[in-house]
């Protein structure tokens, strides 16, 4: 694996502004930074905190609900050769995939984070996709402002 640093990772005012209020949206963008940081953990780029822990647990006892997310997380991670995806990993990634591209679409998002940190570049593709879902009311954005302060957390 390569060693990938990303330094100190600022958010932007536009980001923390968003994600406040997608956090006064009952939690919902705290939640949603959980898994991200969860794969950043597995790639040993940051520690979760206990409450991140017990938050990370209860999402997944919702039908996986927070494994899940974290898959796609860990495949972009994987991309920047950060991190090893496992055997199941892959599988569960592959499903996802399946079902309406939520998985890729869902790595785009990340992957866009990382990129806008550290080394990583996006393909012409992802970039598409993810200009793509910009346009969706936003939804590419607000999706990766929680990542982003996954990131800051390291």
């Amino acid at each position: 694996m390569a060693d990938i640093t990303y330094g100190k990772v600022q958010m932007t005012a536009a980001e923390n502004f968003w994600y406040i209020v997608l956090c006064l949206n009952f939690g919902a963008g705290y939640f949603s930074k959980i898994p991200s940081k969860k794969a950043l953990s597995d790639a040993g780029m940051v520690t979760l905190t206990s409450a991140e822990n017990f938050w990370y647990f209860v999402e997944c006892i919702f039908f996986g609900a927070g494994y899940f997310a974290k898959v796609p997380a860990k495949k972009a991670l994987s991309d920047a050769n950060a991190v090893v995806m496992t055997p199941a990993e892959g599988s569960w990634y592959v499903l996802l995939c399946l079902l309406f591209g939520a998985g890729y679409l869902h790595k785009v998002i990340i992957k866009r984070a990382l990129s806008d940190v550290g080394p990583t570049q996006m393909t012409s593709a992802e970039n598409f996709w993810y200009v793509l879902l910009c346009l969706y009311f936003g939804a590419g954005y607000f999706a990766k402002v929680p990542v982003k302060r996954a990131l800051s957390d390291m």
